[in-house]
């Protein structure tokens, strides 16, 4: 019986060239009628989510995989429980995060979005005002010396910037490493690129926010919630912070609608690694986890969520 994969989003198209239908069978995002039962792989780009209800609904499922690096939406401990494997792609978004965030960067602390906006409006004066600063010169501290902070530190020092990273335990002694306290007072950047976990839910709070020098700007690529939404929206207000950029946002409601509309906070709607170079790269990489799985081959240790 041919192994069936289900789609909770849809995926690049050259993706689904690697299961061919005489070999796999393949259940598309959107399907009304679908036979659970039958569910070898299921295969998520990050919104889908796959919990209790959808594992128990698949008794022949044996492994999960996404098509990124967070697997905020799939219930992991659940599935290990159920003997089934939990791959993802780290690594494949590094590059395109990486410029996502420079770009950032550059548009907040010299101030570019604001310069579009207002010759846009048909303010050619604006320069006569304009006071952006360089990035020359200026420290930046990167919270998370993964694939992406690498990335954004090497790119930084190429613009002549100072980088320092957050020391991750006590014994971390390599140079240009910084307890985050320290990383937080020293730095007029600082940008986060760590994983949401419960250690990083709100690690960004009133107390680190204040810790952080006036003036200075805060990045995420990372995840919302890394950030407590009313302590920097309060910090932003009272100009601790002269501004923040973020490709996604926490926080609900008033918070949330005050810091989109708030002056120094550029927000941009999760796409950081949406370009479809990255999107081809993921979706691949993603389905060919499935194939090596299902086929008995070997899936490398770096791609295992759950070790079973």
């Amino acid at each position: 019986m041919k192994p069936t994969v289900l789609f909770l989003e849809s995926v690049d198209p050259a993706a689904y060239t690697l299961l061919p239908s005489e070999d796999y069978g393949v259940i598309l995002p959107g399907v009304e009628s679908v036979d659970y039962g039958a569910v070898n792989a299921i295969v998520t780009r990050g919104k889908g989510e796959v919990d209790r209800p959808l594992i128990d609904r698949c008794p022949a499922l044996r492994v999960i995989v996404r098509c990124g690096v967070g697997v905020n939406n799939i219930d992991v401990d659940y599935a290990t429980t159920h003997g089934v494997q939990v791959l993802n792609v780290p690594g494949v978004n590094a590059a395109t995060v990486a410029e996502h965030t420079l770009g950032l960067m550059l548009m907040l602390v010299r101030g570019m979005y604001r310069l579009v906006q207002e010759v846009k409006q048909g303010n050619w004066d604006y320069r006569t005002t304009y006071a952006g600063k360089e990035l020359r010169d200026l420290r930046l501290g990167i919270v998370g010396r993964g694939d992406i902070g690498k990335r954004v530190g090497g790119a930084a020092g190429a613009l002549h910037m100072e980088v320092s990273y957050a020391r991750r335990h006590r014994g971390d002694t390599a140079e240009g490493h910084l307890p985050l306290v320290d990383l937080l007072a020293q730095s007029d950047v600082v940008s986060l690129h760590v994983p949401l976990t419960s250690e990083t839910h709100n690690l960004i709070d009133a107390d680190a926010l204040a810790r952080m020098q006036p003036g200075s700007y805060l990045i995420n690529t990372a995840r919302g919630e890394i950030v407590d939404a009313a302590a920097l929206l309060d910090a932003l207000e009272r100009g601790q912070l002269a501004g923040y950029a973020s490709d996604l946002l926490s926080g609900e409601g008033e918070v949330q609608r005050r810091l989109v509309a708030h002056p120094g906070v550029l927000i941009t709607p999760h796409a950081a690694s949406l370009t479809a170079l990255t999107f081809r790269e993921l979706s691949e990489r993603g389905v060919r986890h499935v194939v090596e799985y299902l086929g008995g081959g070997a899936i490398g240790v770096k791609y295992r969520v759950n070790m079973l």
